[in-house]
């Protein structure tokens, strides 16, 4: 039930999915500055629709709502006719901006296996082997050769996940936010399945220190809707973040509402080549998962619409438990960060690169492997000195297209 409260306006029903306080505030301040894509007309499982409208709307036969002050609306109906129904409605009213059928997103589930214990505090650190496999250290040395951590550009990286250990003095001085958007809790930022801090580990590992997070939790168990995630979606255009990690999926197609962050999402663990959203969205950068062996995992989803491959097997971690234990974080959840943390690697060496010349400098450095993705296996080295090794301007207007873009659509 929606609690009756002044910051938004609602029809009391027990049918409304709890949404946190923050989902309330954030649709009470929202300011609306551009148009959504229409919406999908085949789901409409979860009997609730999303609607964006210039003016005030009739909620048809909606038994339960919330509303924001720029006509944001989630609609809660009974039964699948009628949101059917409302549906056709809408997509054919000129004043509705948006309409789309809320849909349940399910989180990749890790594979998890114990490890013994082991310190921290050892005398040298213990990298996951994905750490060397895409040459993390070396690359760090090429950016630092005339530079220090404190004279680098910040970057800005959201997770959109199941929160993050905010308490954590693994994520000190690296985490900048955390939202949540989901029901509230003792403690609503917290990863609940310790999923996005992971995420967070395999990132805050493969990246220096002028890397930032945002944490936008969206899952409180393994399942969210797609109404949580744009609203998470639209608080991360609204924060600027540079990039967006994604380690989540379903095979209903859906669209990404992201215009501004590069978004870098992981393909899926079911080993088959049907696209899985949101990574195969366009724009949205894809990745598979890789054995230490440089061979597709047993467990990833591959295909000609996967983009790149990383590290997704066994990558020993710091756990989120305590400062004295490693945990082994498999899937390609773990292989998403990889790459994100590559291309927020790439705009710090160079930070005029707009998303489309990250995109291309990740791909041209691939290492080829017998891997069915389309360009192959990420490698940070090869990323950071790519653009410094042409020196022909021939060679760099061939490769990486500097020509000014299009102004990107606002997002509402």
């Amino acid at each position: 039930m929606i609690t009756n409260t002044n910051k938004f306006n609602s029809k009391r029903s027990n049918e409304i999915k709890s949404f946190s306080s923050e989902v309330f505030n954030f649709i009470k301040n929202h300011k609306q500055d551009g148009l959504l894509l229409e919406g999908n007309l085949k789901y409409f499982s979860s009997k609730r629709l999303i609607v964006i409208s210039n003016v005030k709307i009739d909620t048809l036969s909606a038994i339960d709502y919330i509303v924001g002050c720029d006509n944001i609306y989630i609609l809660q109906y009974a039964n699948y006719d009628d949101t059917y129904r409302a549906y056709i409605h809408y997509v054919q009213d000129p004043s509705i901006i948006s309409v789309e059928p809320d849909m349940v997103i399910e989180l990749d589930k890790p594979q998890l296996s114990k490890q013994p214990k082991l310190s921290l505090h050892e005398s040298e650190l213990i990298h996951s082997w994905g750490f060397e496999y895409i040459k993390s250290k070396e690359a760090f040395d090429y950016i630092l050769q005339n530079k220090t951590v404190d004279g680098l550009p910040q970057m800005v990286v959201g997770v959109i996940d199941d929160g993050v250990e905010t308490g954590n003095p693994i994520f000190k001085n690296r985490l900048l936010n955390a939202y949540s958007f989901v029901g509230e809790s003792p403690n609503p930022y917290k990863s609940d399945m310790g999923h996005g801090a992971k995420v967070c580990s395999v990132l805050m590992e493969n990246t220096l220190e002028n890397v930032k997070i945002i944490s936008y939790k969206i899952f409180s168990e393994r399942e969210t809707t797609l109404s949580i995630l744009r609203l998470a979606e639209m608080q991360a255009e609204f924060d600027g973040v540079d990039f967006i990690n994604s380690s989540y999926g379903m095979f209903v197609k859906f669209e990404s509402r992201l215009h501004k962050a590069l978004h870098i999402a992981s393909a899926g663990n079911v080993k088959c080549n049907t696209p899985q959203y949101p990574a195969a969205c366009d724009g949205v950068i894809s990745v598979a998962g890789i054995t230490p062996n440089g061979v597709l995992s047993d467990t990833s989803t591959y295909g000609d619409w996967v983009t790149v491959a990383a590290p997704s097997e066994n990558i020993k971690l710091p756990s989120i438990y305590g400062l004295n234990e490693y945990i082994d974080f498999s899937g390609t959840s773990c292989a998403a960060p990889f790459v994100t943390a590559i291309c927020a690697m790439i705009k710090t060496q160079h930070p005029n690169l707009n998303n489309e010349q990250i995109k291309q400098v990740l791909y041209n450095s691939c290492d080829t492997a017998d891997v069915p993705v389309k360009y192959g296996i990420v490698n940070m080295f090869n990323a950071l000195s790519y653009l410094d090794n042409i020196t022909q301007p021939e060679a760099i207007k061939r490769t990486v297209d500097f020509t000014p873009k299009d102004p990107e659509p606002a997002l509402v």
